[in-house]
């Protein structure tokens, strides 16, 4: 198998966009702890009833086999790619406990390293793929919510918005026939592209969902006013300046979630609870495939 490398940032500019990021999560998660205690609304999580807890623990094991189908189709663009279902889990399953390594979750693309394909490159460009369509399903969304959230702003602007996001994946076809290596790509993301994004949507929904639950538990809260919240609070997941989005979703939670009536504590819990139950727990399961699995 070739293994070609992709070009790598130089370590001195590495160390010091880590070092920013760093110290920026810090920094939001020190102006959150100002206003918020921090202590009481982690241990509210402990407080949850366990079917709850069950519930959604449910729902996210829901929401990560869609995303590990959406990293298969990802690979699966590439003709030359030979599905091995099992080491695609597995490096799915490695993706997660990596994306703790550097601010933004940008160490979890060493899962490439993890599964087999026609080049390095390949699998560099698929999980990079992969990515392009978890944010096109986080833009989308958050445009659809934005233009109902912000009722002063321009109609014109806010239909823009969400006929560009909606867009994107047109576009990129496009992209892929403007060159002769890369038209051979078309079929294979003609066919996969609709699947990723209705993974991408439906993934999104459960993740509403879930925040919808953990909210109404604490204040009774409508649905749509939930959702529309809260798509506009994980539009912070796309912008990769802290862990995980750690600290900053927080913020936008706190800001969109106050007018609803739910304070900066509870917004807070409700964020932190799904992180725990939806990147904690998985990434420590992940961390034993990271320490069993050979590179290969």
């Amino acid at each position: 198998m070739e293994s070609r490398s992709f070009p790598l940032i130089k370590p001195n500019t590495k160390v010091l966009f880590y070092a920013l990021k760093v110290c920026l999560s810090a920094l939001i998660l020190w102006r959150i702890a100002v206003k918020v205690d921090i202590g009481s609304a982690i241990s509210a999580f402990f407080h949850l009833p366990l079917p709850l807890i069950a519930l959604l623990m449910g729902l996210s094991t829901l929401r990560h086999v869609a995303q590990y189908h959406n990293w298969l189709y990802a690979l699966g663009v590439n003709p030359s790619f030979t599905h091995n279902k099992t080491e695609v889990k597995r490096s799915y399953m490695i993706g997660l406990p990596l994306r703790f390594a550097l601010p933004g979750g940008h160490a979890a693309i060493a899962k490439i390293l993890f599964v087999s394909n026609s080049s390095r490159m390949a699998s560099f460009w698929s999980t990079t793929l992969e990515r392009s369509f978890m944010t096109w399903g986080t833009w989308t969304l958050a445009s659809l919510a934005a233009f109902v959230y912000y009722p002063h702003l321009p109609v014109w602007l806010g239909i823009l918005a969400i006929v560009v996001c909606m867009l994107l994946p047109i576009v990129l076809y496009i992209v892929l026939g403007s060159k002769t290596d890369w038209r051979r790509l078309q079929a294979p993301y003609r066919s996969l592209a609709p699947r990723m994004m209705a993974i991408q949507i439906g993934a999104n929904i459960i993740t509403y969902l879930q925040y919808w639950l953990l909210l109404n538990a604490v204040l009774p809260i409508n649905w749509w006013s939930s959702t529309m919240r809260m798509a506009l609070t994980q539009f912070s997941n796309s912008i990769p300046i802290t862990f995980a989005g750690l600290g900053l979703r927080e913020s936008f939670a706190i800001h969109f979630l106050k007018t609803a009536g739910i304070s900066a504590e509870q917004a807070v819990s409700a964020t932190l609870s799904l992180f725990i139950i939806q990147d904690i727990l998985p990434a420590i399961a992940g961390t034993w495939f990271l320490l069993r699995t050979k590179k290969v």
